[in-house]
């Protein structure tokens, strides 16, 4: 079993890619708000490290929550995952187009 994560600021690919897992058949996934390091950065009074200060123009304050879905899942269900997610989202490739991941899982209950 693995953790499937996909962190993305674009709040409107969440809910179709897991409208679309739950069409394939995937059981249980969780969609949280999250903050990204340069919103964080930017909403604190404190100064940013010199490196991000030219990206405050960049940055928007009234902007919305990123999202990250996870999901349990069996290893062999992660191609059809990150292909759903590609489906709604294309390539991760682009800067702020996201990032997916897994992480390995030792120990479940409550997964069917």
């Amino acid at each position: 079993m693995v953790l499937f994560i996909y962190i993305s600021c674009r709040e409107d690919t969440v809910k179709p890619i897991l409208s679309r897992m739950a069409e394939q058949g995937f059981r249980g996934a969780t969609m949280v708000d999250c903050e990204g390091m340069l919103q964080s950065l930017y909403a604190d009074s404190i100064e940013p490290p010199p490196m991000f200060i030219g990206l405050r123009k960049f940055l928007n304050p009234e902007h919305e929550p990123g999202k990250m879905l996870f999901s349990v899942m069996r290893e062999d269900q992660v191609p059809l995952a990150k292909e759903t997610v590609h489906e709604i989202c294309g390539s991760l490739d682009a800067p702020n187009s996201g990032i997916m991941f897994t992480v390995p899982v030792s120990d479940v209950e409550g997964v069917i």
